[in-house]
């Protein structure tokens, strides 16, 4: 029996799908005219749903035959492109994938944000291969310990066998992992989920295990797993390392080197970082600023590079870990360390606020919910120049429209291809005072 809001497909019928959305999905219109979004669905598909959900406004196709597909769709690099739900445009054609990039990031901006002076398309960068690409790979772990990705829209475990888009040593590190697992019955289960992290630089693989249990309860069977996977990679729980120091280390524009512990973030494709880290920099020099402040600095992503480059600045990061890890990467480069603060971000710019501080540029690079909360602190700041970079389209259009109303213009925007075969894309913003 359909569940309550699911209907046949009457009121659906034939969809063609017109367009990808921020989110991913296929858009198109139903029988009747409204809205139809279609998980997986892809430009000029035509399909007929068999299980809709009507949400008053809008239709969504739960499932769906294929009538006819689209001229961009292509056999996926992957067996489990179906199942998984890592990867959701691995039936799209590259060169569709980052014209869909464009698109979804302008119209993010278009419609979220009230931008309407946009260059069409937008231009998204690429840098590297599209498969091997992520040195960093998170995984879920269910009770029985199974290892793998979420099928898509559900919790269900996928037990991948290869990940095409991974880097070779993440793979490696996947089968040494099962491995493991497999001498040790009943010791993955005790954890939700891992981190599988390569780098060129320190430890090659680090391994970042999450305890089920409140507290990080183990038992002694999951602690002699930790200790014999500790013996070909390194091993680290909840951010402590088990055994060998986990650190890790990446070459970074400037020669300087990011160094990461296990809790700090790195971004999935160093290519394409470096790709963004240069545009930053690059970005500064060519607007002449010469300080700079860096909100939710991590491990020094940029605030390194921007050190490097002659400009003076402040980074300001909540993780203890991170700041640490920056200020040690800062000396060993013969720059300053002490500009690395640790702290919550508003109540840090607040402070600088206070003290009378400014600063011709400011750099945002925040979580995927966006930087509400330190925007007021911001626009109190007033730098000439804000470099903003997010992962999330619609919450950077949120947060620029914010910037907008405070008295920014906007400049410039660029796409990243961070994530290839997926809808996710990074973006870089630029703002003028």
């Amino acid at each position: 029996m359909a569940d309550a809001g699911t209907t046949a497909d009457s009121a659906a019928g034939e969809v063609r799908v017109d367009r990808l959305v921020p989110g991913g999905e296929g858009f198109g219109r139903g029988g009747d005219g409204r809205p139809v979004f279609v998980p997986g669905g892809l430009p000029g598909d035509r399909i007929r749903a068999t299980s809709v959900r009507d949400r008053g406004g809008y239709l969504r196709a739960e499932s769906w035959d294929l009538v006819a597909p689209g001229p961009e769709r292509v056999a996926p690099p992957c067996g489990e492109a179906d199942r998984c739900g890592g990867c959701d445009w691995m039936r799209l054609s590259r060169p569709a994938q980052v014209r869909s990039k464009a698109g979804l990031l302008r119209e993010a901006l278009v419609r979220t944000g009230g931008f309407r002076d946009l260059p069409d398309p937008l231009p998204v960068a690429e840098a590297g291969p599209d498969l091997g690409y992520r040195g960093r790979l998170r995984l879920h772990v269910d009770p029985e310990g199974r290892v793998g990705l979420f099928a898509r829209g559900t919790h269900e475990i996928v037990e991948i066998a290869t990940c095409p888009v991974s880097a070779p040593e993440v793979e490696a590190g996947l089968g040494t992992l099962r491995r493991h697992g497999a001498a040790h019955p009943g010791a993955l289960g005790e954890f939700s989920g891992l981190e599988l992290r390569a780098a060129p630089r320190g430890a090659p693989l680090l391994a970042h295990l999450f305890p089920r249990q409140p507290g990080g309860r183990l038992s002694p069977r999951a602690r002699a797993f930790l200790e014999a996977l500790a013996r070909d990679m390194a091993v680290a729980v909840s951010g402590r390392a088990v055994g060998a120091p986990a650190d890790q280390r990446w070459p970074l524009p400037g020669g300087v080197e990011l160094r990461a512990p296990p809790l700090a973030f790195t971004q999935v494709n160093p290519a394409v970082n470096d790709l963004l880290v240069r545009a930053v920099v690059d970005g500064a020099l060519a607007r002449d600023a010469s300080d700079f402040c860096d909100l939710y600095c991590g491990a020094g992503n940029f605030t390194l590079p921007l050190l490097a480059a002659g400009l003076r600045g402040v980074g300001i990061e909540a993780s203890t870990d991170a700041t640490r890890a920056a200020r040690a990467a800062a000396h060993e480069a013969g720059l300053r360390a002490d500009v690395f603060l640790t702290g919550d971000v508003p109540r840090r710019t607040r402070d600088l606020h206070r003290a009378g501080r400014s600063f011709e540029l400011a750099v945002l690079d925040p979580p995927r919910t966006g930087a509400r909360d330190a925007l007021p602190l911001l626009l109190a700041l007033a730098p000439r120049h804000v470099a903003y970079v997010s992962c999330d389209p619609v919450t950077l259009a949120r947060d620029l429209r914010h910037l907008a109303g405070g008295g920014y213009t906007l400049d410039e925007v660029r796409g990243f291809d961070m994530f290839p075969h997926t809808h996710h894309v990074e973006a870089l913003a630029w703002l003028r005072r």
